[in-house]
């Protein structure tokens, strides 16, 4: 991911800039927003890295506390501020102090201003972007679908059928989001998946090549980018002339990434099995595993066995 600088926040939020547009191209290196409550009481840590700070964002509560200063002590403390290392500095429309303004087109600082109706929801709409610069990623070889709500990676060696049950999925109106190489993050402890931009809508089928889901399978299909809830790897039934499947399909694990588990299930390929009807079945009993209605497959099993024996 490129970059996060001040001139993106501008763009996806309409910020107004008051003041520093020569330096909207500045780039925020540190994520999270800083309420800007101890520095205006001119609390300084000395040993922080100036160059690296977050980005400070001010409403009512900062309106009101710098309500009671005159602008003698107001410009010794805006000064303090602006000069702390912050790359920017917005305000909602509940800031109404003009002296920030002032002081901040002194010193040719970036200052943003915006008309929001709930701080709290303005700041997780910038985190959000922010997630996107900054979330830890990772890339994986699979082919990534939604299916019944879920998003499931599917992984497998080369040439063992992943995109061509990502076709049959998909004739069954699931949705396809990426093949060959996948893009995961983790942000806010969830792990959200997006096909690398050089292969978006674009898989590849043996025989054929590769193919644009849009034209081939219709924009309607396609989904940008998925929370994801498991992984399913398939693999050659006997693999190496023994099977060692369980018959009774309880070999559901956890797979990490990015510090975060998901279910993961492997599932045996071989002639004659219906590989999309398989998936679809594993993400249900999924769904069911996270339900109300989960139960234990050996305990019922053993439980009806007793009851016929009576």
């Amino acid at each position: 991911m490129s970059k996060l600088t001040i001139k993106e926040l501008v763009n996806k939020f309409d910020f107004e800039i008051i003041s520093g547009a020569e330096h909207i191209d500045s780039e925020i290196t540190v994520y999270g927003l800083n309420r800007a409550g101890l520095e205006l009481t001119g609390y300084f840590n000395e040993k922080e890295d100036k160059k690296h700070k977050r980005a400070i964002l001010m409403s009512s509560k900062e309106n009101n506390y710098m309500s009671q200063f005159s602008d003698e002590e107001a410009y010794e403390k805006y000064k303090n501020l602006i000069k702390m290392g912050s790359p920017v500095i917005i305000v909602t429309q509940k800031f109404t102090d003009e002296r920030l303004s002032k002081i901040a087109k002194e010193f040719n600082f970036p200052l943003l201003k915006i008309n929001y109706p709930s701080t709290s929801e303005l700041t997780q709409k910038i985190l959000d972007i922010y997630d996107l610069y900054f979330a830890p990623t990772i890339e994986v070889h699979s082919t990534l679908m939604n299916i019944y709500g879920k998003g499931v990676l599917i992984f497998g060696q080369s040439g063992i059928g992943k995109s061509e049950v990502s076709l049959e999925l998909m004739k069954k109106n699931h949705l396809f989001v990426g093949d060959d190489r996948i893009v995961i993050s983790n942000r806010n402890s969830e792990l959200f998946g997006k096909s690398h931009a050089l292969l978006q809508n674009l898989i590849e089928v043996r025989g054929i090549g590769i193919i644009d889901i849009s034209k081939v399978q219709g924009q309607q299909l396609i989904m940008p980018e998925t929370k994801i809830h498991m992984g399913i790897e398939l693999f050659k039934f006997q693999e190496g002339g023994i099977d060692n499947t369980d018959r009774l399909g309880n070999e559901w694990t956890q797979k990490d990434f990015l510090g975060l588990k998901i279910p993961y299930l492997r599932v045996p390929v071989s002639a004659g099995r219906n590989l999309a009807n398989i998936i679809e079945a594993a993400v249900g009993q999924l769904k069911v595993n996270e339900s109300s209605d989960a139960q234990d497959i050996i305990e019922l099993l053993a439980k009806r066995n007793s009851e016929l024996a009576e």
